[in-house]
């Protein structure tokens, strides 16, 4: 029978294919294949399309397995669909006119996440295949959001229950739970082969200690954010992607398999300059503005003139700047240091070489003119013509560094760190180098210089630095030992038995793989059984050196704010559910029992357009933004500002009614009633608002029917009120 070849290559091949669209060219027999797949594809989704108008399609024949593009078009939407020719749904894309994305002003979203899982269940159920399962709570995307119009589900395919490399999205439509989008990864025209059987014969303990020998750590000091120690830790050192095969039980090295598979194959080279900013970037002038008026004349007081700068940049002689010239200086601020801004300039010089122009950019410190950073493009050398070697190159840069930061450098080592990040030196043109500080005898790689020295010339073509002003270092004493360290972090993973995507080498000889033979193919990926680490759901970043224990932080960021101060509160639920979507304060505390200011209902407020800050903690211009959201939402007017004023419960009710464009119709005079026991005690002119309030069930009377309008409202009473406001029907 004959061999069905997929389409799935090794990365580094470039994959092409005939469109043949429509029917312009399609024989008789093309025509038969297009009336099966889209009668196929009408039943598996049990499609109407007679709302639609117009219908086209598109025969994409790859190397070996066609894939068929259906679209449907009318008055009021659209329909695509991308299926084989067995009828498989790949692709599905669903859009309607009638379609809104917008949300009445600060509401929760009225849709049911359940129902939108059963409806993409239920679409599933249609579409996969045999053996095929999803699971739709690992994949569902769990943050919440006020603006909700669709709900979304990403993750693996399973096959015969177990992990494989197949990924699926779909989203459904949060108004009517109507599936709008699916995508999957298709066996068909992927892979070569069957799926085997799920039949596994190790066991996972021949499997772990395979796996664990896998792992690497350095030790060094790191620095974490608001620390002023550095503290010993095991980082992990990258690894290549292995996994223990089942049938045989040796551990392979897909990294390295895909490599010798690729090895003879053409490799597109694109041009390997160094990124460097568009030389425009570095012109003189913007806008007309001249650099005073951009930085502020008194931070410019005390800068060199760019002929002072050009002159210290060109007495350093190993930046090579004598065949440059200098085409512009630009001035701004930058922390090279914590807390410590400074002005540097930067430098733009140029030079023609062989009918291209060269760049090379110097940064120094504007008022001393201390050199601070070099980079450069460069041609491209094809031949790798150096005449420079590595070892003149090092003693050049050593000396470099010396004379630029004597006391800094003599702190220093040559610096490797992850081994998985080493490149061949030299390959691009330039001998690179990086040393970093040493304490103790260990790398603090955070202070480093990294530097590049031209191998045809011997210039600096590349230099910067970066480096800690008053660190501790802890003790070296009482760390654990390497072997201790790995033991540990292979603790954090999960080893997980499925199926595996491994490239098989083709057999050229076949007269089936002759035109993926001529298109440079080697190898195309096949399922096996395996075994592989998977990470847990927080990433781990290394191993505490003394105590042993994982250091990390939860891959999954979430927007749901956390307060330890709710227990006992009669606010709690309402606070918690409006923190699920984000609204609230920041600070980690909610004080329920804090009598309302305009300003903490305003900062309220502002969280449901995304700005989150703490009214007890305010940063520089945190109160300005917060009422500036308010203004625009129509909370308040920007007369009404009064920060500290102490809000009644009707203030809190007109501020919400008023930005939820309410304002208009709760100010009509005469046509207003309540049944809140004292009514009278309602001020003139916000009847309206507490009658509105009222038939909208946000506000609701004590245990005597009273509405307490003079009361002094609480934080809590602002929270209760706008969830009761935002879930409004």
């Amino acid at each position: 029978m004959k061999k069905r070849i997929l389409s799935l290559m090794l990365a580094p091949i470039l994959l092409f294919s005939m469109a043949v669209p429509g029917f312009a060219a399609e024989s008789s027999d093309s025509a038969a294949r297009l009336a099966a797949v889209t009668k196929k594809v009408k039943n598996a989704l049990a499609l109407d399309t007679e709302r639609y108008k117009e219908f086209g399609d598109q025969l994409t024949e790859g190397e070996l397995a066609p894939t068929w593009r259906l679209s449907w078009s009318g008055e009021d939407g659209s329909l695509e669909v991308a299926a084989s020719e067995s009828g498989s749904i790949i692709s599905y894309y669903r859009y309607d006119n009638d379609e809104t994305w917008d949300s009445a002003p600060l509401s929760l979203p009225k849709s049911d996440p359940a129902e939108a899982k059963k409806a993409a269940a239920a679409f599933l159920n249609r579409v996969l295949g045999s053996g095929e399962t999803v699971d739709l709570d690992a994949a569902a995307d769990k943050t919440n959001s006020l603006r909700q119009t669709r709900y979304y589900f990403r993750g693996t395919l399973l096959l015969n229950g177990c992990p494989s490399p197949l990924s699926f999205s779909l989203s459904v439509r949060a108004s009517d739970y109507a599936v709008v989008q699916f995508r999957r990864d298709s066996l068909e025209t992927g892979y070569i082969g069957s799926v085997p059987a799920a039949n596994f014969r190790m066991k996972q303990s021949a499997a772990e200690p395979l796996l664990q020998d896998t792992l690497s750590l350095r030790l060094e000091y790191v620095l974490d954010e608001g620390e002023k120690t550095a503290v010993l830790r095991y980082l992990p050192n990258a690894i290549h992607n292995f996994y223990v095969d089942d049938a045989s039980g040796k551990l392979v090295d897909l990294t390295k398999l895909y490599e010798e598979l690729g090895r003879d194959d053409k490799f597109t080279s694109a041009d390997a300059a160094a990124e460097a900013p568009s030389p425009a970037a570095g012109i003189e002038g913007n806008g007309g503005l001249t650099q005073a008026e951009q930085l502020g004349a008194d931070k410019l007081k005390g800068t060199l003139s760019k002929e002072a700068l050009d002159q210290k940049a060109k007495a350093i002689s190993q930046l090579g700047l004598g065949s440059y010239t200098l085409a512009s200086v630009s001035y701004q601020e930058e922390e090279l240091v914590k807390d410590a801004p400074v002005i540097v300039a930067r430098l733009s010089y140029a030079k023609r070489v062989d009918e291209r122009t060269l760049y090379r950019w110097v940064t120094l410190d504007a008022k001393t003119g201390e050199l601070i950073s070099v980079y450069s493009s460069r041609l491209w050398d094809e031949t790798g013509t150096k005449k420079l070697d590595e070892n003149a190159a090092r003693k050049t840069a050593e000396a470099f560094l010396t004379a630029q930061q004597k006391e800094r450098f003599a702190l220093c080592a040559a610096y490797t760190g992850d081994p998985a990040n080493q490149r061949e030196n030299g390959r691009y043109g330039v001998w690179s180098f990086q040393y970093a500080r040493q304490e103790n005898g260990y790398f603090f790689p955070t202070d480093q210089f990294v530097i590049e020295i031209d191998a045809i010339d011997g210039s600096v073509s590349y230099y910067s630095q970066s480096w800690t002003e008053d660190v501790r270092f802890d003790s070296p004493d009482g760390i654990i030992s390497a072997e201790q360290a790995v033991s540990a972090y292979f603790k954090t993973f999960q080893i997980t038995k499925g199926y595996v995507a491994v490239p098989q080498k083709l057999d050229l000889s076949d007269p089936d793989y002759a035109p993926l033979a001529e298109m440079g193919y080697r190898a195309l990926n096949s399922l096996k059984l395996g075994w592989q680490l998977t990470a847990s759901g927080n990433y781990v970043t290394g191993i505490d050196a003394k105590t042993g224990q994982p250091v990390s932080r939860d891959s999954e960021e979430s927007n749901t704010l956390q307060y330890s101060d709710l227990a006992g509160s009669q606010a709690k639920n309402a606070a918690e559910k409006l923190a699920e979507y984000g609204i609230g304060y920041a600070g980690g505390k909610f004080r329920p029992d804090k009598k309302l200011t305009q300003l903490d209902l305003v900062a309220l407020l502002a969280s449901t357009q995304g700005l989150l800050i703490d009214p007890d903690d305010l940063a520089d211009g945190d109160a300005d933004r917060a009422y500036r959201t308010a203004y625009n939402i129509g909370a308040l007017q920007r007369a009404d500002r009064d920060d500290s004023r102490i809000l009644s419960r009707i203030d809190v009710i007109k501020i919400l009614l008023d930005a939820g464009g309410y304002g208009t119709a709760a100010q009509l005079r005469g046509i207003y009633r309540t049944d809140f026991s004292d009514q009278a005690d309602i001020p003139e002119g916000l009847l309206g608002y507490a009658a509105l309030a009222q038939a909208l069930k946000v506000a609701r009377g004590d245990s005597a029917g009273r509405l307490n309008p003079s009361q002094s409202a609480t934080r809590g009473d602002a929270a209760v009120l706008l969830l009761a406001f935002m879930q409004r029907d």
